[in-house]
């Protein structure tokens, strides 16, 4: 497990490193194609649907990260979807020995690439509804089309786009009403 972990820190840490300007994001959101003025990491705390997994990440010490020049998009899930965590795994992930875990769920989280909303739905159209992007990790990330939803994940429980995304210089952040389930 622990070998896992170091894995997947490094790999996100060789991913998403490098020089960016974290200065505040702009307002409104954003669905185009068009980078943000601001990095992942400013953007994902203008998000109010976002301030657990914003404050769960900066506890973690991983904002430097999103700070990066590569270009990926992330799928976070919202505050709900924290605070129906079972009882004590959010105070974990809050900690400083929680740290692994939050690593983990990002390392499922963030895909290569910066997809504008647009394109998404594009891609999935093109593909017959379903598309595998490149994961951080080893495992793609799934999105399929099921009644005018995006799902992100493998089965019927997978968690939906909420219609929340926003553009940065270095990637999109979408907010998700779950946390992915990991693929088999």
């Amino acid at each position: 497990m622990k070998r896992t972990i170091g894995f997947a820190l490094g790999a996100l840490t060789l991913l998403l490193a490098g020089c960016g300007d974290p200065d505040a994001a702009g307002e409104g959101e954003q669905t185009t194609a068009k980078a943000g003025d601001s990095t992942l990491g400013a953007v994902i705390g203008t998000i109010d649907a976002l301030s657990i997994a914003s404050e769960v990440i900066g506890n973690a010490e991983l904002e430097d990260p999103f700070g990066g020049a590569g270009a990926y998009t992330i799928f976070l899930p919202r505050n709900e979807a924290f605070e129906d965590l079972p009882e004590g795994e959010l105070e974990r992930l809050r900690s400083e020995e929680g740290r692994e875990g939050v690593i983990a769920i990002l390392s499922t989280h963030i895909a290569t690439g910066a997809i504008a909303r647009e394109d998404l739905d594009t891609a999935l159209e093109i593909n017959g509804g379903s598309l595998e992007l490149t994961s951080v990790t080893d495992k793609p990330i799934l999105l399929r089309e099921v009644d005018g939803q995006i799902l992100v994940g493998d089965g019927d429980d997978a968690p939906r786009l909420t219609g929340i995304s926003k553009s940065a210089s270095n990637g999109v952040v979408y907010v998700i009403d779950g946390f992915i389930p990991p693929r088999s």
